[in-house]
């Protein structure tokens, strides 16, 4: 089993946080630009890890529908968003999109936790409960943006479900750097 999930939770909890950031500082429309850029990388990793989970299925059972459907959700919002900034115009269609994919991320946060999947289920379904919460929060940020407390309820909401998603992504790689010390792919074996 190849296992690239390090990877993907470390890109989508720097999508949070490059969110999270975006919102409480409210660029104008000529610095929209350079954070489209922050929100295209995140969306090309996801993309590019995402696309083949859903499709060959690397991890064992429903994981693949836990992690690799919702990062093709967040990859294709981030693409619209980063190109969204780059013509500097606002994230109201993404935010409108966002929506609905924040209440996805919640449902799978809520069924990961019931379902007791990963080694810290909690901790793996409060990341998704709270980036599906930050999500849903977008939308009125976006749209009643000189109502400050909103945004920064936002802000926070991301910013917290950025840590936790950081915290598991680089916990994950030494553990997976052992699992695969000594792995060698088929065009590699005698």
């Amino acid at each position: 089993m190849i296992d690239y999930l390090a990877v993907m939770l470390v890109s989508v909890g720097a999508g949070l946080a490059i969110l999270a950031l975006y919102l409480f500082i409210a660029p104008a429309p000529e610095h929209r630009p350079t954070w489209g850029f922050g929100f295209g990388a995140t969306a090309l990793i996801l993309a590019v890890t995402a696309i083949p989970m859903i499709v060959t299925w690397p991890l064992p059972g429903s994981y693949n529908v836990a992690y690799g459907e919702p990062a093709l959700m967040f990859g294709a919002l981030f693409t619209v968003a980063g190109l969204a900034l780059l013509f500097r115009l606002e994230l109201l269609g993404p935010a409108i999109w966002g929506f609905f994919a924040g209440i996805a991320a919640v449902v799978v946060g809520v069924n990961i936790i019931g379902l007791h999947m990963s080694s810290s289920p909690t901790v793996a379904g409060l990341g998704f409960i709270l980036a599906g919460i930050g999500g849903i929060l977008t939308l009125p940020a976006v749209v009643w943006k000189q109502q400050r407390w909103i945004v920064v309820l936002a802000a926070i909401v991301l910013a917290v479900a950025a840590v936790i998603w950081l915290y598991t992504g680089y916990l994950s790689y030494p553990g997976h750097m052992v699992d695969f010390a000594k792995y060698l792919p088929a065009s590699m074996k005698k």
